[in-house]
């Protein structure tokens, strides 16, 4: 098996190098404590600690009978930042001494089998881990939203970046970028939230007894605030609120069929937030473990019934043509429509131009792929109807004309550099070769559209456009 590569990981955990001799368990090398030396000189760094860790070798068999495999070591490197820094000044000084670290690490010799780790802190409440070969400009960024975090009144923010293999290989595989924030008490949820979204980074928070999941996505501040007024109702011991679910789950200490247990149940549906096409389920547990169930602000699912979209335009509607064709995929010239967001949403749409020269129908939902930089589909992408209710409808395209598919998805963490969609690859019509479309041109973001591993994306069939 070749070396695997050095990496400079910022996290004080080991990570095992399968190449090399039997490293000196004395001393850190000269070349990562000379890169610590530069970082402690770094204005802001308070101190830096290096240590060397030598693993005992695995017993192998031998020609001369059994001996140990030569003992990868991890040198640890823990860069302490002053908690008096602001958010800028501690992002520019955590990536320049990224940056230098990653440099010393690279000048160790192949022959000292050693893995470099390492650990920023600031104050007392700052952690930011990551995998190999994360770049500097993200280290960065992810102190200063923790020093950020933290100002907004955050105990503990912990920050994990970078690729690595669950397995322990080296298999690119994306950890998401969420930022776990603990807090005294769930009052500061809300700045937090309002922080976090400033920021457009995803955050897990937690106090006592009260917890917001939100995965990768930016959180929604009015989730937030109901989850707070949740966890304050009397017997309630324990508030969960999923994000990618929109559910939350109260535990209590009241009897079943209580006056205290329906009361919060009344409560929950006479709040408002939740809408029959936005849905917020709610759980209610007794304090037997009895569940009862329902809708946040009586809002139910809808259950129209089947309908098309109204067509995206001011202009006359197109008329019936029983005779028309059904389009084919050359008929169709294709395009990617302008991003909008909103509350954490963000809204496109797909084009398709009847270029045939003559009037063609349609009568469906377009076929979406969304690709990463690397044409590598992003996973578990869900594919949901526009809007409850709706079917697509027969639509004549005349020459000329163009129909459009709306697009829906809620906003997701970008901060760290994730493999963004740049490219979607759509099928017009059924049996029509897919088309690439490049996202990130016609008023998309630059760096591509951020529908991630995981994404929910609503899609509605093909409409009359403007």
């Amino acid at each position: 098996m070749p070396p695997l590569p050095r990496i400079l990981a910022l996290a004080a955990v080991s990570v095992l190098v399968l190449a090399g001799c039997t490293p000196s368990a004395d001393e850190p090398p000269a070349e990562v404590t000379s890169a610590a030396d530069a970082v402690r000189d770094l204005p802001g760094v308070d101190d830096v600690a290096v240590t060397r860790t030598v693993s005992e070798g695995e017993p192998v068999q031998g020609n001369f009978g059994q001996r140990r495999e030569q003992a990868p070591s991890t040198v640890s490197v823990e860069v302490a930042l002053a908690g008096t820094l602001d958010p800028r000044a501690a992002g520019e000084a955590a990536g320049e001494a990224h940056r230098l670290l990653v440099a010393g690490a690279d000048r160790v010799d192949d022959g000292e089998n050693v893995t470099v780790a390492s650990s920023f802190v600031g104050g007392p409440g700052l952690s930011v881990s990551t995998g190999p070969a994360t770049a500097s400009e993200v280290v960065s960024a992810a102190v200063a939203d923790g020093f950020a975090l933290l100002a907004a009144g955050a105990s503990t923010v912990g920050l994990s970046l970078g690729l690595g293999g669950g397995d322990g290989s080296w298999e690119e595989s994306p950890i998401a970028s969420t930022a776990h924030v603990t807090a005294a008490s769930p009052e500061d949820f809300v700045g937090l939230a309002r922080t976090a979204v400033e920021l457009e980074r995803g955050v897990d928070l937690e106090a006592p007894g009260v917890h917001y999941q939100g995965a990768t996505r930016m959180p929604d501040v009015d989730a937030v605030r109901l989850l707070v007024a949740a966890a304050a109702r009397p017997g309630v011991v324990d508030a969960t609120y999923l994000s990618p679910e929109q559910r939350i789950t109260l535990q209590t200490d009241a009897e079943a069929d209580s006056q205290s247990l329906a009361d919060l149940r009344r409560w929950l549906e006479t709040q408002d937030y939740g809408t029959a096409d936005d849905p917020v389920g709610y759980t209610v547990l007794d304090a037997a473990y009895a569940e009862t169930t329902g809708w946040v602000s009586g809002a139910e699912p809808a259950s129209h019934a089947p309908h098309t979209l109204d067509p995206f335009t001011d202009a006359g509607v197109w008329p019936e043509d029983p005779t028309a064709p059904d389009c084919a995929g050359p008929d169709l010239e294709v395009t990617f429509g302008v991003v909008d967001s909103a509350a954490g949403t963000r809204g496109g749409s797909v084009r398709a131009t009847n270029v045939s020269g003559g009037p063609c129908a349609v009568e469906n939902v377009p076929g979406l792929v969304f690709e990463n930089e690397a044409g590598q589909p992003q996973q578990d992408v869900t594919i949901e109807p526009y809007e409850p209710g709706v079917v697509p409808g027969r639509v004549v395209v005349p020459d000329g004309g163009t129909v459009l598919a709306p697009l829906l998805w809620r906003a997701m963490s970008t901060a760290n550099d994730p493999d963004t969609t740049t490219t979607v690859q759509v099928t017009t019509v059924p049996g029509a070769d897919p088309v690439p479309l490049d996202a990130t041109t016609d008023g998309t973001p630059a760096t591509g559209l951020d529908v991630l591993d995981g994404a929910e994306v609503r899609i509605g069939p093909w409409t009359q456009g403007d």
